[in-house]
C-alpha cells in the first residue's frame, strides 16, 4: 500500500457563513390584533343548541383561518432562512459517503482475514482439545470451545497456544473424565445389585444417565423386588385356591359317582351303567390326597468368590430378604 499524500490536516477547510437575523415588521401591530382577537372570541357566550350552534362554528371557522394564515407565513420563512442550511449539509454528506465507500469496502477486506485468522486459531484449539482428551479417554466434543480461547489474546506472538489456555481446557476435561469413572462405577455397581436382585441389570444401570444417584436406584430395585415377591406370592395363592376348589369339585363328583355305584361281591364298588370301578367298598380314595409344601425351608452351602464390594452387595440383600446366612470354617 502506498503512503497516502494527504493527511488529515490537510483536509481542514473553512466555511464563510453570515448568521442571518429574522425580523418581523409591524410586530406590535401584530400582537396587538391577536390581542384583540383572541379577546373578542374569548369574550363571546356562545349557545351550543340546535339555533344558536351556527354561530360558535362560523367563530372556529374565523380563528382557523387566521392560524393557518400565521403558520404558513412561518413555514414559508423558514424554507427560506433554511435553504443555504441544507444546501451545505447535502454536500458535506455526499463527501463523507465517498470517503465511507471506501473505508467499507476495506473493511469487508479486513473481516474476511479476520474470520480465517479465527478459523485458523479454532483448529490449533481443537488439536490441543485433541492431545489432551486422549489420555483421558474421553472425546475432545465432550466441552465446548470458550469463546476467550480463540482471542488473539489467547495465543503467543508465534501462534502458539499459551500454557494458561491449555490449563484450563485440561482442567474442564479433568472434571469431565472424573465424571465419566463415577457413572461407570455407579453403573457397575447398580448392575451387580440388580442381577443380585434377579433383574434386568441394563435397565436399571441405565438410569444413572437420567440422573439418578445410587441410592435411589437401590431402593427403586428394593420396592422392585417386594413388588415380584407379592405378585409371586399373590399367584401361588391363587393356585393353592384354584387346587382347592379343584379337589373339592372332585371330590363332590366322586361322592355322586358312589352313591349311584353298585358294590360287587369283592367289595368294591362299580358303576352301574359303565362298569367302571370307583373304588374300595371301605369308601377309602383309590389314590389318597396328601398336602405338598411347594415352598420348603432349605438349607445350602455355597462357595463364592467376587470382589469385595459385590459381596457386601450380595450379603445386604440376603438380609433385606430375610435370608439366614451362617460362616462356615
Amino acid at each position: 500500500m502506498t503512503e497516502n499524500p494527504l493527511t488529515v490536516p490537510d483536509m481542514q477547510f473553512e466555511v464563510s457563513y453570515t448568521p442571518s437575523t429574522i425580523k418581523i415588521e409591524n410586530e406590535e401591530l401584530l400582537e396587538s390584533l391577536i390581542e384583540q382577537t383572541t379577546e373578542h372570541y374569548s369574550n363571546q357566550v356562545f349557545k351550543f343548541d340546535a339555533e344558536n350552534v351556527a354561530e360558535a362554528k362560523q367563530a372556529k371557522i374565523d380563528l382557523n383561518k387566521i392560524a393557518k394564515m400565521i403558520d404558513d407565513r412561518r413555514k414559508e420563512i423558514k424554507a427560506d432562512y433554511s435553504q443555504p442550511l441544507n444546501t451545505f449539509e447535502e454536500k458535506m454528506k455526499r463527501y463523507v459517503e465517498r470517503i465511507k465507500k471506501v473505508s467499507d469496502d476495506i473493511n469487508s477486506g479486513i473481516k474476511l482475514f479476520d474470520e480465517s485468522e479465527k478459523a485458523i486459531r479454532i483448529e490449533k484449539i481443537k488439536i490441543e482439545m485433541e492431545k489432551i482428551a486422549e489420555p483421558l479417554n474421553i472425546e475432545s466434543e465432550a466441552i465446548e470451545i470458550s469463546t476467550s480461547w480463540i482471542n488473539k489474546t489467547a495465543f503467543t506472538t508465534k501462534g502458539e497456544v499459551k500454557g494458561k489456555i491449555l490449563d484450563e481446557i485440561h482442567d474442564k476435561m479433568k472434571i469431565v473424565a472424573m465424571q465419566k469413572s463415577q457413572i461407570a462405577a455407579d453403573k457397575a455397581t447398580i448392575t451387580d445389585y440388580a442381577e443380585i436382585a434377579g433383574l434386568d441389570p441394563y435397565a436399571w444401570s441405565g438410569l444413572i444417565d437420567q440422573g439418578w444417584s445410587v441410592a435411589d436406584i437401590r431402593e427403586k430395585i428394593k420396592q422392585a423386588v417386594e413388588d415380584k415377591r407379592r405378585r409371586e406370592q399373590a399367584e401361588k395363592e391363587a393356585e393353592a385356591e384354584r387346587q382347592r376348589k379343584k379337589a373339592e369339585y372332585d371330590a363332590a363328583i366322586a361322592e355322586m359317582e358312589r352313591e349311584k355305584a353298585v358294590e360287587t361281591n369283592q367289595g368294591t364298588l362299580v358303576d352301574p351303567e359303565t362298569g367302571e370301578l370307583i373304588q374300595a367298598a371301605n369308601n377309602e380314595p383309590s389314590v389318597p390326597i396328601t398336602e405338598v409344601d411347594d415352598n420348603p425351608t432349605m438349607t445350602v452351602t455355597l462357595q463364592l468368590t467376587a470382589s469385595r464390594q459385590k459381596l457386601a452387595n450380595l450379603n445386604e440383600y440376603l438380609v433385606e430378604n430375610g435370608i439366614s446366612v451362617v460362616p462356615v470354617q
